[in-house]
């Protein structure tokens, strides 16, 4: 049956909207990836057919993203740009569709969204490095020790001087050519990109994270199978790259590793594991991919003929990644605090779960961001015939909104420990972990990480560096500075869930960091400062996917 595209997404340009992921094993024989009369030369998707609509062209970019723009202030760098980033975004994030059957569920590609193109090219980049000390990474794709993506430095120091260990461009170009140069966390140090972050936090309002992505043409594998930690944004804005993107394999087919960073460090993710991709499409300058958490995928810069004159030239593409997993706001780090702050015990391996119960868990609650207007609206409209003569509170809502989070956190931990909380409701459950107390400190935290962040990539659009006497004026002591507060807003946040909350995380954080620097680099980590200890805390044992590598299978009672 053909999906119909609903009305709530239309002002998009092309679009191609992948059906919603089963969570059952893959079939031994996966249906032919095949070309499509009525699509562009350069996708193909897998039958049964997908949606694919020609839409009139995308709107420009609206007058409420170029105030918001203005909203900025003066000494912004790279503001249109930012509008054009924040229409895109918050036309998404309006969407009930986009809201309740796409995030986190299935892909989504957007062809030609307005002032994508150009808006980072290579040219700003050369710039960036020059005048500032950046640092970034060189992807390996086939490691002959095995295992998957890992992460070769760019740059060498070239003596003892601060001059003689900054990266210059020469090096950036000189690494392009034997694979893809990444720069995490770049949002975080270049103006302009900067104000692309501040664009997606506004937009949907969760916590993000740029990274960039510099390819040479004809590169025959830019990065090879791999899954990532975030939901995220894929905008090219330069050249051309051929994407295949695959449905999750199911977490217990390996449960040894971890879902979220499969084919990365020592984790090889081969093809043959993956079937046929349910999309196979080549992103030229303007277009959008979005990607949920743990959807696998590779690139390359050679099969690119069909994106004509774009194919000519070195890829750059930006990606936008919302880091809820990162920060401990999903189901599985509510529930790990919940019980931790209950001192309860906590022996799950999630990745034995069944894949249903598993993507379920990783699931962002519906009081955080873009999220909670529709959640809100769902309730109001679920209440209208009660309340016809006047409008719930905001408070009410809000109130309503933290109590339906509280029922799915109970929900969740009942389908993952089913003979754990046998015989109980989920009222009862939710009782036992107080529930409504840890939906409300979600909240909080979210908050405060969004206020730091909102701080951090301010300053990096205002391009604000410290000018104390004798220190270099470049962006890495500003950015230390914001790191270190999400330190403490995650230590906060631990230290709420209480001592044993603490102890937990704290060993799944010693385990992280006895993983050799190679798979450290590989997961995306970068020279943060402060920030690596937070995230090892928030993405390992308590407070994000464990990946089961220290984890206990639960022992189950008979029935």
């Amino acid at each position: 049956m053909m999906l119909m595209l609903p009305l709530s997404i239309t002002g998009l340009a092309l679009t191609t909207l992948v059906p919603p992921v089963s969570r059952r094993p893959l079939m031994a024989a996966r249906p032919i990836l095949q070309a499509r009369d009525d699509l562009p030369s350069r996708t193909r998707v897998r039958s049964p057919p997908v949606l694919c609509a020609a839409i009139a062209d995308a709107a420009p970019i609206d007058e409420a993203s170029v105030a918001w723009a203005a909203s900025l202030g003066d000494g912004v760098h790279g503001a249109m740009e930012a509008a054009a980033v924040h229409a895109s975004f918050a036309r998404l994030a309006a969407s009930a569709e986009f809201a309740s059957q796409t995030w986190t569920r299935r892909a989504l590609l957007l062809r030609e969204e307005p002032g994508i193109a150009g808006s980072f090219t290579l040219e700003h980049l050369a710039t960036a490095v020059e005048e500032d000390f950046l640092d970034a990474g060189r992807g390996i794709a086939k490691d002959p020790r095995g295992g998957g993506w890992k992460m070769a430095p760019v740059s060498e120091p070239r003596g003892s001087s601060f001059e003689d260990a900054k990266m210059r461009y020469v090096d950036v170009e000189a690494a392009m050519r034997r694979g893809t140069v990444v720069f995490n966390s770049a949002g975080a140090h270049i103006p302009r990109l900067g104000a692309m972050c501040l664009a997606a936090l506004d937009a949907f309002g969760l916590p993000n994270c740029l990274n960039l992505y510099a390819t040479a043409r004809g590169t025959s594998t830019s990065a090879p199978p791999h899954t990532d930690k975030q939901d995220v944004f894929v905008l090219q804005s330069a050249g051309a790259k051929r994407w295949r993107v695959f449905e999750p394999p199911p977490p217990e087919r390996r449960p040894a590793a971890d879902p979220l960073a499969r084919g990365k460090a020592h984790d090889a993710l081969s093809l043959e594991e993956l079937g046929e991709p349910v999309i196979d499409t080549v992103l030229t300058p303007g277009d959008v991919l979005y990607m949920p958490a743990g959807w696998p995928h590779t690139t390359d810069t050679v099969h690119t003929s069909a994106a004509g004159v774009s194919a000519e030239d070195d890829s750059l593409h930006l990606t936008i990644g919302i880091d809820t997993h990162i920060w401990g706001l999903d189901y599985v780090g509510l529930r790990a605090g919940a019980l931790a702050r209950a001192k309860l015990p906590d022996s799950l391996a999630e990745t034995r779960l069944p894949a249903d119960d598993y993507w379920r868990l990783l699931r962002i609650p519906s009081h955080l961001g873009f999220l909670r207007r529709h959640a809100a609206a769902t309730a109001a409209d679920a209440n209208a015939a009660d309340a016809a003569d006047a409008a719930e509170s905001a408070n009410d809502l809000a109130e309503g909104s933290r109590g339906t989070v509280a029922t799915e956190l109970a929900v969740c931990t009942q389908a993952a420990e089913p003979y754990r909380w046998e015989g109980l409701t989920a009222a009862e459950v939710a009782k036992a972990l107080d529930a409504d107390a840890v939906a409300e400190q979600c909240e909080r935290h979210a908050e405060r990480v969004l206020s730091v962040q909102r701080a951090m990539y301010a300053d990096a659009a205002r391009d604000v560096r410290p000018n104390a006497p004798g220190m270099p004026r470049v962006s890495l002591f500003r950015v230390r500075e914001h790191m270190a507060k999400l330190e403490q807003a995650m230590e906060d946040h631990l230290h709420w869930y209480g001592p044993e909350a603490v102890a937990r995380a704290t060993a799944a954080a010693a385990a992280t960091a006895a993983t050799p620097p190679a798979a450290n680099r590989a997961s995306g980590s970068t020279n943060n400062g402060g920030a690596s200890k937070a995230k090892g805390m928030a993405r390992a044992g308590g407070f994000g996917a464990k990946g089961t590598a220290g984890g206990k299978k639960a022992k189950k009672k008979k029935r």
